[in-house]
């Protein structure tokens, strides 16, 4: 049975806390033990200037693009508060299913998700290699990847980039987590983003760091795959879909090969 697989099994989620509750709801159905350990924490920017000022001016942009659910709830939450309303005119691009899922709890119909969720799935769209003279908003966190930016820019497209959250550290102790390792009950690490993983690996100091040589890593894109790689820790497991359900296919798949050949 395919659910039996990750029964008993302990998986680490590294995820924001808030975006947290599909995987760990999924885990729990087929009976892991979700062991929730945020190395990433999601605030709002310390200056509403730049999405307040993008807010007012909707309708000039041709695109707009959300790079992440956090985008969405911080851009749109803000558009709610401050009573504007959401232009008819501009075409929505999502950067993968999880985002485009959220623009739509919002009431907003998404006009393209790329067949590969990435921003190099985006870039590969026909809708986005045309793009000369094309006013584009993206809706996008700091500390992100730039490739959008650049590669819209360099194709002709008038570009503004719209700061609506911002990523930390969290403050959170690592004593339970690394106990927790040494009774042997960690059996998998999940992370999200190249940017998790490096706090991750940060946060859970030297001892963790020696856990993590011999602990599997399931990794959401071959980009995060790349933050583990460059630590000189092992090749991680890499999700065929950047999504909830890839990072579950993955540890399927993970689990399976763990299973004795009867």
């Amino acid at each position: 049975m395919k659910g039996a697989l990750l029964q008993g099994r302990g998986i680490v989620v590294t995820r924001p806390r808030e975006q947290a509750d599909a995987l760990v709801t999924q885990l729990q159905a087929q009976g892991a033990r979700a062991i929730l350990f945020p190395a990433v924490q999601i605030e709002a920017p310390q200056n509403w200037q730049s999405l307040d000022d993008a807010l007012h001016r909707l309708s000039a942009y041709d695109w707009m693009i959300f790079t992440s659910r956090n985008a969405v709830a911080f851009a749109l939450s803000r558009l709610q508060s401050r009573h504007l309303s959401w232009p008819a005119g501009p075409r929505i691009a999502a950067v993968g299913r999880e985002t485009a899922k959220a623009l739509g709890e919002f009431g907003l119909r998404v006009d393209l998700v790329p067949p590969k969720f990435s921003s190099e799935g985006l870039l590969d769209s026909t809708e986005l290699t045309v793009v000369q003279g094309r006013r584009i908003a993206l809706f996008v966190g700091d500390q992100g990847r730039e490739l959008l930016e650049k590669t819209l820019t360099g194709r002709g497209a008038v570009i503004d980039k719209i700061l609506c959250y911002r990523r930390s550290i969290p403050g959170a102790n690592p004593t339970p987590l690394l106990h927790a390792w040494a009774r042997g009950e960690i059996d998998a690490v999940t992370v999200t983003s190249p940017e998790i993983f490096n706090n991750f690996y940060q946060m859970v100091g030297g001892l963790g760091q020696r856990w993590l040589k011999n602990t599997p890593i399931i990794t959401i894109s071959p980009l995060t795959a790349e933050a583990v790689t460059a630590v000189g820790l092992p090749a991680p497991w890499v999700a065929p879909e950047a999504s909830t359900a890839g990072m579950m296919a993955a540890l399927d798949a993970w689990a399976h090969r763990q299973e004795p050949v009867p």
